[in-house]
């Protein structure tokens, strides 16, 4: 997928940089996301949106204030696959970067050239921890949602 991207904005005529990068990720983690996503769309009830919709609100009215607070969790598991996807890709960071662009895994990829640094071991235990934190707190937001998100049902 990385050769091909690069191979779509040569084609094009597009400057390789920060741009290209964020556009080969996107493209790369967008079906991930959208699987996530719909998934936890098709679980929602319907009924919702039409009475919603029955009270007089707009459609997107129905969907800030209805849909989106149903989808939420979803829509966060969607973006926290999508950021740790695109966080560990090298292939497709390292063939549309271009000329001086560095993400992080190029970086650690072109340290590790050298031999293994105490940098590299610092880095390494600081992602682990942001991953481990943000797992967390998705956690914590899906139990919250799962929670309060039985509307209708019977709590008995």
């Amino acid at each position: 997928m990385g050769v091909a991207l690069l191979t779509l904005f040569v084609a094009m005529g597009v400057t390789l940089g920060q741009t290209t990068v964020i556009l080969a990720h996107a493209a790369f983690s967008i079906s991930f996301v959208s699987v996530v996503v719909r998934a936890r769309l098709q679980g929602s009830p319907r009924n919702l949106d039409e009475a919603a919709a029955d009270l007089g609100a707009t459609p997107w009215q129905t969907f800030w204030h209805v849909t989106l607070p149903l989808i939420s969790p979803g829509v966060l598991s969607g973006a926290l696959l999508a950021f740790t996807l695109s966080f560990d890709d090298f292939v497709i960071s390292f063939f549309n970067s271009g000329a001086g662009g560095t993400t992080l895994p190029i970086k650690v990829y072109s340290m590790i050239k050298f031999g293994i640094s105490p940098m590299i071991n610092g880095v390494s235990t600081i992602m682990l921890a942001v991953t481990f934190i943000a797992l967390l707190i998705a956690d914590r937001h899906q139990s919250l949602s799962n929670d309060t998100g039985q509307v209708g049902a019977d709590r008995s």
